[in-house]
């Protein structure tokens, strides 16, 4: 493997990791964050519970993943991201096999949070965006936006897949099912695919060519970030609350648009026309904002995400026509999806690829605070006033202080 990977011009290896990792974000977001609302029901049916209740299961993942992930992102910077990516696998199929076995929902939760969260942590997002800010510079923006994309992926493949292993096996057999593919394809792909850095092979970030001492001599420099740096560091702040206040928001629209849409006297049709018309342009987003963020100053495109959120978030407000909001709909699918790559780019410009996996794992619990707050506020304020128009109000304040934010950002330095 090494030979090919040092005398193959054609190829750059790289984009066969980045293949790898793309599976790997694509079963951690498609298996547990696209797919819950399958098993919502038949939880209701077996341990007599509320809808309410169910739906806690995907808050707990999502505590899970932002609580793990400071630990893995250390661990992926000072250890070994491919042992890291290989256990995950084996620990997230494990959690997904000890879901279909609990006896309780006690038990389900410990999975969840201990087990399904963490492994989803190691082989998703996270360790995905480490390596490719690892393996590439100059294509950088384009390797984040594809590596991105494996999120919508998984949502557009593995939903029905689970969906049929529901109906045809039950929902225990399913999560079974699931937990082993994700053992076997995805720890295959950390064995035999997935490498630390390109110097491994010989190699230099965008395919340059070097033979292993030069390699060797390219490995990556720059500070070793510290936790306390970090929380010292206006940057981290600036782009941590950000990314943060504005992921809150178009989540929280996101989950708010199907029963807006029904409130609106759109039917359930066209209401899924909306979220499938978001999806794409997401995926063109991610594809587009990656690309991109090679050539534009990445704090103009952060801002451009958080444009395009107000556009949408007026458009709900002022109840327009069916076609109106289709636009706008695809118009803020594209802010979804850019902002990952987007974010990702930015932290390996200021804080380097050394300590990606700190910095972005640091960064999660602020996503997680912020998701978790905006989405249960939303509830809360439509139950209390009866329509949407006031929490999307109050997001255009939160909007606004994302702004703010984004502006505070640090400006690069000029190359020299």
């Amino acid at each position: 493997m090494n030979n090919v990977a040092t005398h193959n011009p054609k190829l750059f290896y790289g984009w066969w990791l980045i293949a790898a990792v793309f599976v790997g974000e694509m079963f951690a977001i498609g298996s547990t964050t696209y797919a819950f609302g399958l098993f919502v029901k038949p939880l209701e049916l077996e341990f007599g519970i509320s809808r309410g209740d169910a739906n806690k299961g995907l808050a707990l993942f999502i505590i899970g993943m932002g609580l793990s992930a400071p630990l893995i992102g250390r661990l992926i910077d000072r250890r070994s991201a491919r042992r890291v990516m290989l256990f995950g696998a084996a620990w997230m199929g494990a959690g997904f096999i000890a879901l279909a076995l609990a006896p309780t929902l006690q038990w389900m939760a410990l999975a969840i949070l201990f087990m399904v969260a963490a492994g989803a942590t190691m082989i998703g997002p996270l360790t995905a965006n480490t390596l490719a800010s690892r393996w590439f510079d100059r294509r950088r923006g384009r390797a984040l936006g594809l590596v991105a994309v494996g999120t919508s992926v998984g949502g557009t493949l593995l939903v029905p897949l689970i969906a049929y292993n529901i109906e045809a096996f039950g929902w225990r057999q399913a999560l079974m099912i699931q937990g082993g593919i994700i053992l076997v394809i995805v720890g295959a792909l950390a064995l035999w695919v997935v490498r630390d850095r390109p110097q491994d092979l010989g190699l230099l970030p965008d395919g340059e060519l070097a033979n292993r001492a030069d390699a060797a001599s390219h490995l990556p420099t720059g500070p070793v970030w510290t936790a306390g740096a970090l929380l010292r560091h206006r940057d981290f702040w600036c782009i941590g609350l950000s990314v943060g206040l504005t992921f809150a928001v178009t989540q929280s629209v996101l989950a708010s648009l199907v029963p807006y849409a029904a409130d609106a006297g759109i039917d359930a049709q066209r209401g899924a026309l909306l979220i499938s018309v978001l999806s794409v342009c997401s995926i063109l987003g991610k594809l587009l904002f990656g690309a991109l963020a090679e050539r534009v100053d990445k704090r103009w495109l952060l801002l451009a995400v958080v444009c395009f959120t107000v556009a949408q978030l007026c458009t709900l407000i002022v109840q327009p026509d069916f076609a109106l909001l289709l636009v706008i709909c695809g118009i803020a699918g594209f802010a979804i999806g850019g902002e990952l790559p987007v974010w990702a780019a930015i932290i390996a410009e200021r804080f380097g690829p050394r300590s990606f996996g700190t910095v972005m794992g640091m960064m999660n619990p602020i996503n997680m605070t912020c998701s978790l707050v905006a989405i249960s506020y939303v509830g809360i304020a439509y139950d209390q006033s009866g329509g949407y128009t006031l929490p999307f109000q109050v997001f255009l304040g939160v909007a606004a202080a994302s702004a703010v934010m984004t502006l505070l950002i640090t400006a690069p330095r000029k190359a020299t």
